[in-house]
């Protein structure tokens, strides 16, 4: 990715997961998935929109938080068997607290479309069968719930999972519909906050009632050390020619930009230690895998 004229790599190309953080805030995130050939009955967007409408109200019932739909980020990876989605919900000024928070707040959802089930054949339609071989109907939720816990990843946008060639694409809906490729891909990093993320959601386990969550918010207090790296400014960062910090990522990220006899070299580097960012400007090769041929001008692919 380009800013300002220098290469940002936060992961390698094709195969790529961002992990989720232990005890960083997060923004509402949600894995969709089923066999379309076990289920051809299904509509993945209207089961989409189905969900959107349920996260929707359950936020504002307990966050008096007014929804739009113009925070989801939504991509997708689907291919003629299986149906694959990602939702990023980035709410403004506002994040949950962790990712055990939004998955609690996500059981919370599915809490509701299984209650809400038995009352609207409606909610029907977001159950999904494993296999073709029962005869019993539908009983598994489209949901994801494994993704909240502390050692799974998520994707990220524009990667494949390995092996695969079905890429992680954003939809022409929501947030997507006007956003150039660079912001849609900073927009889906779960863990990138913005400079004025000041309220964290709070959703965890009664400690007197196991059965029973908590819902409330709390004030961000340390909100810019976990703003996205691409609202801090480049200039007066400490740089250099040389080898990096990380001389094993640095062997790495040439090794990448390496296509056939022409070798990308590093020209410089930057180091954000506050933020975990390490950004190259690369020289000699702009091959980007991505679009299949150079870069036509700049340094970076």
């Amino acid at each position: 990715m380009k800013k300002q004229g220098i290469s940002i790599y936060e992961a390698s190309p094709g195969s790529a997961e961002q992990p989720k953080k232990k005890g960083l805030p997060c923004h509402l995130y949600f894995d969709l998935e089923f066999s379309r050939r076990h289920n051809a009955e299904r509509n993945g967007d209207e089961m989409v929109d189905l969900l959107i409408s349920v996260i929707l109200e359950a936020l504002f019932e307990k966050y008096s938080i007014q929804g739009n739909r113009d925070w989801i980020v939504e991509l997708d990876s689907s291919t003629a068997e299986k149906f694959s989605r990602h939702l990023i919900i980035r709410i403004p000024k506002t994040a949950f607290k962790d990712n055990t928070h939004a998955g609690a707040f996500v059981s919370e959802i599915c809490s509701r479309i299984h209650s809400a089930r038995g009352r609207d054949e409606i909610f029907e339609n977001m159950f999904v069968r494993k296999d073709s071989s029962s005869a019993e109907p539908p009983s598994q939720l489209f949901i994801d719930a494994a993704v909240y816990s502390r050692n799974r990843c998520f994707r990220l946008a524009l990667s494949s999972k390995a092996g695969k060639n079905s890429v992680l694409l954003p939809t022409e809906r929501f947030k997507c519909k006007d956003m150039c490729e660079e912001d849609m891909f900073m927009s889906s990093l779960i863990c990138s906050m913005d400079v004025d993320c000041n309220k964290l959601l709070v959703c965890k386990m009664d400690m007197e009632c196991m059965k029973t969550l908590q819902f409330d918010t709390k004030v961000n207090n340390d909100y810019r050390r976990h703003c996205t790296p691409k609202e801090l400014p480049l200039n007066g960062v400490p740089s250099d020619t040389g080898n990096s910090p990380f001389p094993a990522l640095d062997k790495f990220i040439e090794s990448i930009s390496s296509i056939g006899n022409i070798s990308g070299k590093i020209r410089s580097w930057y180091w954000f230690s506050e933020h975990g960012l390490m950004v190259y400007s690369m020289s000699r090769n702009r091959y980007c895998e991505r679009i299949g041929r150079e870069h036509k001008s700049n340094h970076g692919s």
